[in-house]
């Protein structure tokens, strides 16, 4: 629309009818206090979809408009312009007619980014305008895929069969052995196995799953918590991309009977990246496990992990007390650690010694000082926890909490001046109290060194491109503690580019925190059961997890069947009341 040229961003969308006039106005008083982009502030408020404001900028630019969401790519065309320079540029091509070729960007008044591609395709560049976040997600999804699929096909070629069949039975032929080290330098291994870490990290995977069955290989990437098979490779590659990982994480490619757990540092698309490998021998083989552990993401502020204002507050407030103890509890894959993190993030400063014990370390914290444990020579929680103390430390951090020696010299130095952050299993707030008390840790230790509890869940989050709006029925009203004549509407999964078909984007957390208080006190001195902790922790103000979770599937973020995989709805029970089990 030529008449938009050059109008704010804000009046086009008025004029459109995208906002009215009084909801431009109220943002306009926002920008004025941060200083924010306009855009910005009225995505912020939900008003408008980020779509939206960049529709608005294309009629402002008066550049055509493009959703790559929308779009069907062709391979001739991606290949018009190279990975690496679509992701340096923020670029990706469009469509091709005779010497004119349509790249979408996220600023088409990039000249210099333009000038590359010409040079590039020797092509007459038309920009049209896209969302960033949509640009850099289609690069990840359409570039790369046929490359992996080169590589398997390349390395499939040159291993043979009779060396795959020794590594399969457990033979420890020389010759075999020198074969595979011969095998595993070739370039279509390494490319293999840099290209399956590369697509991870891009595909935002938290493991890589490398499962040898009789006759193939799996791959499975575990994405948002679930895991999804993403490539099948000839059993023939397996013992050389295998021994090439051993090599990275200097591991000894001669032991095929043990299990061996090492750690790799890459560099991918200008990130960091640890790997933790983990090694087990199965009937078909080694099976492979690497954890990605991206630090660009690692260090997500509290804000992020979908608390609520009040329960935000309440954390805030245990963690910056001076002394006690705060646990984070749940079962693995919670995101225990990533929420420590995040608190020990928010209080490191020049005038705190933070000092951390972890089996392993997971995330490099600057200006931390962060140990590990080696209870092969004796260095257990509680032996290192014991040395920390000495260390005039002011935070401690203590990885997990696994049995009563490390339980009471981490209560013990709650009680004497420290701040204490760990991690316990178990499966919620009001349980913590009844397992340390299990741990034969002293009832007035809890008492008095505890200062609250958080237990916590993490659910897919609904894919807001591609949700849709359906009304609930009489049984999920009445487990969301609904009244049956109650006019409510919730969203289900359907599945687009997006989300990788699967209806889902990214992760939340579902949770509850325990504040101790003198009833909840009273009833540990007294080893009440934790049903009892519970009821007196609710009557005193505690949000219990599964309401946390109800509020949450009624506001759209997640679904009922997606939380029910990870806490238990009792229809026959409270809302506010019900016991909560791991999935």
């Amino acid at each position: 629309m030529r008449e938009m040229y050059k109008r704010p961003v804000g009046e086009i969308l008025v004029l459109s009818g995208v906002i009215t006039r009084e909801q431009l106005d109220e943002a306009l008083v926002l920008q004025k206090e941060s200083y924010e982009k306009l855009g910005k502030i009225l995505i912020d408020l939900g008003i408008v979809t980020e779509e939206k404001v960049t529709e608005a900028r294309a009629a402002q630019l008066d550049v055509p408009y493009v959703n790559l969401q929308e779009h069907t790519f062709d391979t001739e065309t991606l290949n018009l312009i190279p990975e690496s320079l679509a992701r340096r540029c923020g670029i990706i091509p469009i469509r091709k007619s005779g010497d004119k070729l349509v790249v979408a960007m996220a600023n088409p008044m990039d000249v210099e980014a333009t000038d590359l591609a010409h040079v590039e395709t020797k092509l007459r560049l038309d920009p049209a305008l896209a969302t960033e976040w949509r640009i850099i997600d289609a690069i990840d999804r359409h570039y790369g895929a046929d490359e992996l699929q080169d590589a398997s096909q390349q390395t499939a070629s040159v291993l043979e069969t009779d060396s795959v069949e020794d590594v399969d039975t457990g033979r420890e032929d020389l010759e075999d052995l020198n074969e595979v080290r011969k095998q595993m330098k070739t370039a279509p291994v390494v490319r293999t196995v840099n290209m399956l870490l590369t697509q991870a990290v891009r595909k935002k995977s938290s493991d890589i799953h490398i499962e040898p069955r009789r006759n193939v290989v799996e791959v499975r990437f575990r994405i948002d918590g679930n895991l999804h098979t993403v490539r099948r490779i000839p059993k023939s590659l397996h013992p050389a991309v295998s021994s090439r990982i051993k090599i990275m994480a200097d591991l000894d490619i001669a032991e095929r009977r043990l299990t061996q757990d090492g750690r790799i540092s890459i560099k991918t698309d200008g990130k960091n990246i640890d790997v933790r490998v983990s090694i087990v021998p199965t009937l078909y083989g080694e099976r492979v496990v690497m954890r990605i552990l991206d630090r660009a993401t690692s260090l997500i502020p509290l804000e992020s992990f979908g608390y609520s204002e009040e329960q935000l507050e309440e954390l805030k407030s245990l963690v910056t007390r001076p002394q006690g103890i705060v646990l984070v509890t749940g079962p693995t894959g919670s995101g225990k650690t990533t929420t420590l993190y995040a608190v020990l993030n928010m209080l490191r400063s020049e005038e705190t010694n933070i000092m951390t014990v972890e089996d392993p370390i997971e995330y490099e914290l600057d200006g931390i000082s962060q140990t590990n444990v080696h209870p092969k020579i004796g260095l257990t929680f509680a032996n290192q926890l014991r040395a920390l103390m000495r260390q005039d430390p002011d935070i401690i951090l203590v990885g997990e909490i696994r049995d009563s020696e490390t339980a009471d010299v981490a209560f013990r130095a709650a009680l004497t001046g420290h701040l204490v952050l760990a991690t316990l299993h178990c499966n919620d707030a009001p349980s913590a109290i009844t397992r340390l008390l299990d741990m034969d840790v002293e009832p007035f230790l809890v008492s008095s060194a505890v200062n609250g509890i958080v237990a916590q869940r993490l659910v897919r989050v609904l894919c807001q491109d591609c949700r849709e709006p359906f009304e609930p029925d009489d049984r999920v009203k009445q487990l969301l503690g609904l009244a049956p004549t109650a006019r409510v509407t919730l969203y289900r999964p359907v599945g687009c580019g997006t989300c990788n078909s699967t209806g889902f984007r990214g992760r939340t957390g579902v949770s509850e925190i325990m504040v101790m208080n003198n009833e909840t006190r009273r009833l540990t001195i007294e080893k009440a059961s934790s049903d009892d902790i519970r009821e007196a922790a609710v009557r005193c103000g505690m949000t219990a997890m599964v309401r946390d979770a109800a509020d949450k599937i009624l506001a759209g973020v997640t679904t009922l069947e997606e939380v029910q995989k990870k806490v238990f709805f009792d229809p026959a029970t409270d809302l506010s009341t019900v016991k909560l089990l791991a999935a």
